[in-house]
């Protein structure tokens, strides 16, 4: 129940409109019966037993149907009609309509033959509680059977899911007093007849499709919702599989992120491995130590032996006054043309500095293997 004010929830009612219609009658019916001017009107909403057997206040069955009296079951209430919305989008609206018409008329009649019987057995039930428990309770039947349960946590052992604080929710409005746990225990015995279609129930009550035309041109302006925009969360069936996808998409980014920051240093380790497998150090001692010293001219991996086949077979290192050769590389002979901006980036991203980038493209006539050894070797 926490994912239903998180960003999961950001498609709100679409494609239920059955949902957003029964919430915000439930809502207006609250604000008009605490209003002064219009507080008469509560009287029409009780949910009276004499007044419905003995004056055959028919219509009370249905007035008291609209609302929750008590505020904390108001909220509550609006909760769970929110959460169950995802009934709506799997079944379709007409479906889901024809569902909840069946399931108030069955539960309404349970009740109604529970306190006779109670009445019979002297004991005396004159209110039942306001407010839509046969809209909302039978839903719990499809809620404890289509949702999965997924453990989050355990507290002395006993498992904590996601679905507990939805139940915790309901039981909160169905223990206020003993007779809003008869409505909700009928309206929950509704909902699993309904759910099985016993006595094919489903079958003989259910909306006609003329009257579900009707009302989605009269009403549908009002109930139709936008759908969510493009780069939201996907619409999952559940709110656990929304949360998932969610989770999937945070890590992802995070691990994009960290793949991103960590390019720079995974390359400079990179380039230090290669450095020290194919340039040993200069002040390596023993006998590889001078022998790289002493043979670097002939190495045909040096930096020099690479100068000579891009220079072509007859060139040579002067040792002159005017020119400075260090580990086998002419320092002072610095080609014409310009590096190209590519290859100095792309040495630049491997951790080189800029300035040692080009010059080292430049003592090798732009040629980006050659320029990479000579900057190894000089790491």
């Amino acid at each position: 129940m926490a994912a239903i004010l998180s960003q999961n929830s950001s498609t709100g009612f679409y494609k239920a409109p059955v949902s957003k219609g029964i919430l915000g009658c439930m809502f207006l019916t609250s604000c008009a019966l605490n209003v002064p001017l219009l507080a008469h009107i509560k009287q029409y909403v009780v949910y009276s037993i004499p007044s419905i057997f003995k004056k055959y206040e028919i219509w009370r069955v249905i007035t008291s149907k609209l609302t929750f009296l008590e505020t904390k079951d108001l909220v509550c209430g609006c909760l769970l009609i929110y959460y169950f919305r995802i009934f709506e989008r799997r079944y379709g609206s007409h479906k889901f309509a024809s569902y909840l018409m069946a399931a108030c008329t069955v539960s309404t009649i349970l009740e109604l033959l529970f306190v006779f019987l109670l009445n019979n057995l002297d004991v005396k039930i004159t209110f039942l509680p306001t407010g839509p428990y046969p809209l909302i309770f039978p839903l719990f039947a499809n809620y404890f059977m289509d949702i999965p349960r997924v453990a989050q946590t355990y507290i002395l052992g006993v498992p904590v899911t996601g679905k507990t604080l939805t139940y915790l929710v309901g039981l909160q409005i169905m223990s206020s007093n003993k007779e809003s746990m008869i409505s909700g225990f009928c309206s929950l015995l509704a909902g699993v007849i309904c759910r099985w279609n016993f006595l094919s129930v489903l079958d003989i009550i259910r909306v006609p499709k003329f009257l579900a035309r009707l009302s989605s041109m009269c009403l549908g302006w009002v109930l139709d919702s936008s759908p969510p925009p493009e780069d939201s969360v996907p619409m999952g069936a559940t709110l656990e599989i929304q949360r998932q996808q969610q989770l999937e998409m945070m890590e992802q980014q995070m691990l994009l992120s960290r793949a991103n920051s960590g390019r720079f240093h995974n390359r400079q380790q990179m380039a230090q491995g290669y450095a020290e497998r194919l340039v040993p150090p200069a002040n390596e001692g023993g006998l590889f130590g001078s022998f790289h010293n002493q043979n670097i001219f002939n190495n045909p991996f040096s930096p020099s032996a690479l100068l000579r086949r891009n220079r072509g077979p007859d060139a040579d290192f002067p040792s002159g006054s005017g020119d400075v050769v260090a580990n086998g590389i002419n320092q002072n002979h610095v080609v014409s043309s310009p590096p190209h901006e590519d290859q100095v980036q792309t040495l630049v991203e491997m951790g080189f500095e800029r300035q040692s980038v080009i010059r080292a493209l430049q003592s090798c006539n732009n040629d980006i293997n050659t320029a990479t050894v000579i900057l190894l070797n000089e790491s």
